[in-house]
């Protein structure tokens, strides 16, 4: 198993809120998209300033799920 690259997940964890699907897979990556995107939805219901709180879960998940990736492409 290859490593996955963090730049690229970050960048578009960040950016395109699609890092889930890079690093997870289309399940659970779909999953983490519905999940921000309503988690975006509620929070510009709020205050639309503190919209970004959705994008940075997002990438805090993807990361996460990119060190798993990343230990257990290590020990195979």
């Amino acid at each position: 198993m290859e490593k996955k690259s963090m730049v690229i997940a970050m960048l578009l964890a960040f950016f395109l809120a699609c890092g889930g699907f890079y690093v997870a897979g289309l399940k659970k990556g779909a999953l983490l998209f519905i999940g921000t995107s309503l988690l975006a939805f509620v929070l510009v219901q709020i205050s639309p300033s503190i919209a970004i709180l959705a994008n940075l879960v997002g990438c805090f998940v993807t990361y996460k799920w990119l060190q798993e990736y990343n230990s257990g492409a290590e020990a195979a």
